[in-house]
């Protein structure tokens, strides 16, 4: 009798995981459930570094000033810093994303560093003129090697936004005690989308989610296939590499991040949300990135506080170091407080 019930739960335990393997990619992806402007907690992942670029570990709680719209508030730092990782890998295969494809060989392989094992998750989300189906989310990314190192090409277009929008609702969907991560690799402007850039800026603050951007020039691209064809002894042109600058700085109301989020949205959703942007040209330059990147997540800060002010919208938000005027600190400079008009929109 032990026997058959030991065969019969390895049958169902081996025809579940083949139907989970098996199941079909889906782009329908559950709205979010928004949240109410009710008491909430608002999570603020924050890097320090030295001028030297050092991550600093020993800081505490009291060492860190939050104000939300000017106003201090109470800050709770986690110290347990491994909290359950849900990731979604963002990826323009659209406009001029193919000819970069060559550079995504190996990606696989420093993504699943990063990612470690259970219970840290992932989903693959391509996105053109419009985003295309998401992988489930899984702990194993071996799953999707091929579609991470050989993508399949896209039309001309570049919808960040709607990709952006997508993966975020995705994220939604995960247990609140996991951090909420998209790694966005694509040009830095939108093209396309439908989304408004006031939408992202609402989701990225209700989800709690950081945004890094991986981020290749089109013109680049352009300028180099342009001396390929032409050919000659002329060397391809190199524009400067380096991180962009934001456009937005923390006093500024709502208007002008929406207006920033046009001019370069890959940077501007990463400055807003806390994360980090950074350029490559070759695949060394997208795999250093990428390690620096992993890094960073691993060594913030989990800080986080219930705001004291229920007014619903755009709450800019501004964290230091009093103590230690010399260090950076690189945190999220904004969340959003929904109310029932926010509901209605989705």
């Amino acid at each position: 009798m032990l026997r058959m019930l030991s065969l019969l739960a390895c049958f169902v335990a081996l025809t579940s995981a083949a139907l989970a393997q098996s199941s079909p990619v889906s782009n329908q992806v559950p709205e979010p459930t928004t949240i109410q402007s009710t008491a909430r907690l608002v999570l603020v992942p924050a890097l320090v570094q030295s001028a030297a670029k050092e991550t600093v570990y020993s800081l505490h709680a009291n060492d860190f000033f939050l104000t939300d719209k000017g106003v201090p508030q109470k800050l709770t730092l986690d110290e347990e810093t491994r909290q359950p990782l849900s990731l979604v890998v963002l990826m323009q295969t659209g406009g001029a994303a193919p000819r970069e494809f060559d550079k995504y060989r190996g990606l696989e392989t420093v993504l699943a560093s990063m990612l470690g094992g259970a219970p840290n998750q992932v989903s693959i989300v391509n996105f053109d003129s419009k985003p295309e189906a998401a992988s489930p989310f899984t702990s194993d990314i071996t799953q999707w090697t091929d579609a991470i190192n050989h993508p399949d090409p896209g039309d001309s277009g570049a919808a960040i936004m709607d990709g952006l929008k997508f993966a975020l609702n995705l994220l939604a969907q995960q247990p609140a005690n996991h951090r909420r991560i998209i790694l966005l690799l694509s040009q830095p402007q939108d093209s396309g989308s439908k989304t408004t850039a006031k939408e992202i800026a609402r989701i990225t603050g209700e989800t709690n989610t950081t945004i890094y951007s991986l981020v290749f020039s089109p013109q680049q691209t352009r300028l180099k296939n342009a001396w390929k064809e032409i050919g000659g002894d002329n060397k391809p042109i190199t524009l400067p590499n380096g991180t962009y600058s934001a456009y937005f700085h923390l006093s500024e109301p709502l208007n002008m991040v929406i207006d920033a989020m046009k001019k370069d949205i890959a940077t501007e959703v990463a400055t807003l949300s806390g994360g980090e942007t950074v350029k490559f040209g070759n695949q060394g330059e997208l795999e250093n990135q990428l390690m620096t990147i992993d890094n960073h997540i691993r060594n913030r800060y989990i800080l986080s506080f219930t705001p004291t002010s229920s007014e619903v919208g755009f709450h800019p938000i501004q964290v230091r170091l009093p103590q230690y005027p010399s260090l950076n600190v690189s945190a999220r400079t904004g969340y959003w407080l929904s109310g029932p008009s926010d509901s209605s929109q989705k």
